[in-house]
């Protein structure tokens, strides 16, 4: 009897001009098509939690190292509005017309950019424990600050000590998993944790987060600095049904940012789980509940 392997996540390549774009796809391959956008740090492994659920659902998910992380070549001035072109260029390349978008925490953001992007070919978007505009929700800085998440304040006004900061959390991952694990789940919500109480599902989390940050700290600085900056667009006019998903005990982003989001997008829908955390695509009951949300645009 042949031994199946463990998924390595290992990726695919499209070479656009000179750079290099890893993507990789997980769950039915004849499924309905749904890309994905990685959390920060994260990376295309994040389909590997993902994988037997999609399969059971019958949706193909796609996704992409964003620039500079994981697999993908470093990109300078890579804006949320690249992201979505890259997608329409990566749906082209597949023979794709219409498709959904889901997108975790860091990934929320380059999901709504693509829904605004590309209405005529967005189904429906999902975000996950995600990001507002910051340029549309002037108490986002206050917010993040009043949660303990200084991010976004030290990259604004002291860059170079928080280009230090994640210089020295790659090494603690790269080199002391163990270590950086402790110091995450410390500051993580209950739920949260006892997800990571499933050795498979915590190692494969260790893993994502070393992925993300194997080419250095450049492109996940860039990309975090992107998202907590004003966005090209407004959030009034992303034309396609979002749906939001926000954990009420989250430590991570708060929970004022998915209630933003929904007051603002027209089409917007809005759960707050009370009991839950960030990492909400690592929950398979939460997971159900998402996928057959996706299924009925897959029966219309």
């Amino acid at each position: 009897m042949e031994v199946q392997q463990p998924d390595d996540g290992a990726p695919r390549f499209s070479i656009w001009n000179t750079r290099r774009v890893a993507w990789l796809e997980r769950g039915d391959p004849q499924g309905f098509p749904v890309f994905y956008a990685h959390g920060n740090p994260g990376s295309r492994l994040e389909l590997l939690f993902l994988d037997a659920k999609a399969k059971d659902y019958g949706i193909r998910l796609i996704v992409m190292d964003r620039p500079g992380i994981g697999a993908s070549s470093f990109v300078p001035d890579y804006g949320l509005l690249d992201f979505a072109a890259d997608i329409e260029k990566l749906a082209d390349e597949k023979g794709l017309d219409g498709f959904g978008l889901m997108g975790w925490s860091s990934g929320g953001p380059p999901v709504l950019a693509t829904a605004y992007y590309l209405p005529r070919r967005v189904r429906f978007a999902i975000s996950i424990s995600g990001y507002t505009n910051f340029g549309e929700y002037n108490k986002a800085r206050q917010a993040m600050s009043e949660y303990g998440l200084h991010g976004p304040k030290l990259s604004e006004e002291h860059p170079v000590l928080f280009k230090q900061a994640l210089k020295v959390a790659r090494w603690a991952d790269l080199t002391l998993p163990g270590v950086y694990m402790a110091v995450a789940e410390a500051e993580m919500a209950p739920a949260d944790q006892a997800l990571l109480n499933d050795k498979k599902r915590s190692e494969l989390f260790v893993r994502n987060q070393q992925e993300a940050l194997v080419q250095g700290v450049k492109g996940v600085i860039q990309d975090l600095e992107v998202q907590w900056a004003a966005w090209p667009f407004s959030l009034t006019n992303i034309q396609v049904p979002v749906h939001i998903y926000q954990g009420g005990k989250d430590t991570f982003v708060p929970v004022e940012f998915a209630q933003h989001m929904a007051q603002q997008i027209p089409d917007a829908s809005l759960s707050i789980l009370p009991e839950s955390g960030h990492l909400l695509p690592l929950d398979q009951q939460f997971m159900d509940r998402v996928f057959k949300e996706i299924q009925h645009y897959m029966k219309n």
